[in-house]
């Protein structure tokens, strides 16, 4: 609440730019988008988990979907606006990055994070069967669009697209059917 009275404060006081300051409110800025971020990720997560008590529903379940859903949108009207803008190469460079970033920075920092609270023990993972036929897709379609963009030079067919897609729908079947047992 502060920092919206204090944002708000701002707003009807300054009529221009800062100019000598720019750089130290750009980072406040930035940190409190980040802080926002987190703190409303944290909440639709508890909502999540709230929903999935109610229903009955496994915790994967519900990550593959709507937390996934939710993850990707962003991400897909951001590609798509930029493949729009005549940038395919930055469009398809930002399909690849951005799961790439989260995978390894957001996966590794939670691991980092969970480790620490443990230590000296290890961290035990115990996989499920939907974790690896998770990972075992996502090999897939990266290898098969590895292949795929090679072979045709570069160049993504249309077909391609439509084969994702049916991989897609297949993963969520197959993460459907494991999950009712």
């Amino acid at each position: 609440m502060t920092s919206f009275s204090l944002a708000f404060l701002h707003f009807i006081i300054e009529k221009e730019p800062p100019k000598t300051e720019h750089l130290p409110v750009v980072v406040m800025a930035f940190v409190m988008s980040v802080f926002w971020i987190s703190t409303t990720a944290g909440e639709l997560v508890n909502c999540l988990e709230a929903i999935g008590t109610l229903l009955k529903l496994p915790p994967a379940l519900l990550g593959l979907t709507v937390l996934a859903w939710g993850n990707s949108v962003g991400d897909l009207v951001a590609d798509v606006a930029v493949a729009k803008a005549g940038h395919p190469a930055m469009a398809m460079a930002g399909c690849f990055a951005g799961p790439m970033f989260n995978m390894l920075v957001g996966l590794g920092s939670a691991l980092v994070i969970q480790t620490a609270n443990i230590y000296p023990r290890a961290y035990q993972l115990n996989f499920h069967v939907g974790i690896v036929m998770a990972f075992v897709f996502l090999l897939l379609s990266l290898m098969g669009s590895l292949l795929v963009i090679t072979w045709c030079r570069f160049r993504v067919p249309r077909f391609w697209g439509f084969c994702l897609v049916g991989v897609y729908v297949a993963f969520m079947a197959a993460s459907l059917v494991i999950s009712m047992f």
